[in-house]
């Protein structure tokens, strides 16, 4: 980052004063004028590179100090920054945020846990934009791929298993399915879970938050994988059968009520209504779908995963950005199967409160 991008000032003011230091003393130290140095701490200008060990000399400091400069970040630095960029991803759109994820890799070029956080990042900005252009979806998943390839190269144990994954599954989604199978064939048949170990070496320790923390996080990826199944089996090519259907929709409704995810079942529960005639329901179904898809975005249950997920809760934010609910409307509009849903003023009066709402 160029010099003039960075905001030193502050950090210049507090440094000095901590210092005991005023701006003409400061001034006179470096052999500039005070109001240079007062535009240094408002950032209205900022100090010749010359003079910047000279200034981290007479502040007390180092130049990496000063500039605010970080080799890494921690992991919960990371999980803040990224839920920033998601957060202005759905009030600003994503290529905006994109634009500052990419800022914030070349800040930190050798942070794995922020390389793994902006991959999964990549699937919120295609989740969030529904309606992007076809070299937008490829710029972002070969980007995706890239930092996953960098996550293996770094030999991370942390991080490499998943990040394998993760290219195997892509390999296959593009049709490169021996390559996605030797992908496969890395990874350990049999890894075991160290969770309940490490919630047990807290525990001896005296650290009964530390356990907390890492049986939370666990139980909520866990959950995490188990509606990531769920939603796999609702492939009408695995279970063809409505009835099948149904009964998966009623399973991951019941783990996301238990847990206080968001529940979004009542839109492949519309499809096996419509699939075993039963329209009335079906418009039933779209009506509460769009209530949660127009509705506040829900959060994980604290009494569960508090403080081991670490989000911002934040008002006025809609569980759907707009371009999705946008995609819906267009869907049901235009597709025939939806045409006998017309029919019922539930439905109706949904799609009007949908429109509405983009």
């Amino acid at each position: 980052m160029e010099l003039k991008q960075m905001k030193i000032g502050a950090g210049i003011a507090a440094f000095r004063k901590a210092k005991g230091l005023t701006q003409e003393q400061l001034a006179a130290m470096l052999g500039v004028s005070a109001p240079a140095v007062s535009k240094w701490e408002t950032d209205n200008s900022y100090p010749d590179i010359t003079l910047l060990c000279p200034l981290a000399r007479a502040l007390g400091t180092n130049v990496d100090t000063l500039l605010q400069f970080q080799e890494t970040l921690s992991d919960q630095e990371v999980v803040e920054q990224i839920n920033a960029i998601l957060q202005s991803a759905m009030q600003q759109g994503c290529l905006e945020a994109e634009a500052r994820l990419q800022e914030l890799l070349r800040r930190y070029p050798g942070c794995t846990p922020l390389q793994f956080n902006a991959a999964a990042a990549y699937d919120t900005f295609r989740m969030f934009s529904p309606d992007a252009d076809t070299d937008t979806l490829q710029q972002w998943k070969e980007r995706k791929k890239a930092l996953l390839e960098e996550i293996r190269a770094s030999g991370s144990a942390a991080y490499w298993q998943s990040a394998t994954m993760q290219l195997a599954s892509l390999s296959i989604s593009e049709g490169k399915l021996e390559q996605g199978a030797d992908l496969l064939r890395e990874l350990p048949e049999h890894a075991g879970d160290p969770t309940t170990i490490w919630a047990l070496y807290y525990l001896k320790k005296d650290q009964p938050e530390e356990a907390l923390k890492r049986i939370q996080k666990r139980l909520y990826q866990l959950v995490h994988q188990v509606q990531t199944c769920l939603v796999a089996l609702m492939n009408p090519k695995l279970l063809p059968q409505a009835q099948q259907l149904m009964k998966i929709c009623h399973i991951y409704r019941a783990v996301a009520q238990a847990f206080g995810l968001a529940d979004m079942s009542d839109a492949p529960m519309m499809e096996a209504y419509l699939r075993m005639g039963e329209t009335e329901k079906a418009a039933d179904c779209f009506a509460r779908y769009v209530d949660i898809a127009v509705g506040p975005v829900t959060y994980p249950d604290e009494a569960l995963f508090s403080p081991g997920l670490t989000y911002q809760k934040l008002e006025g934010v809609q569980a759907t950005t707009q371009s999705m609910r946008q995609l819906l409307l267009k869907t049901i509009r235009e597709d025939p199967a939806y045409r006998p849903l017309f029919a019922y003023p539930v439905f109706t009066a949904a799609l009007e409160k949908l429109k509405a709402s983009v």
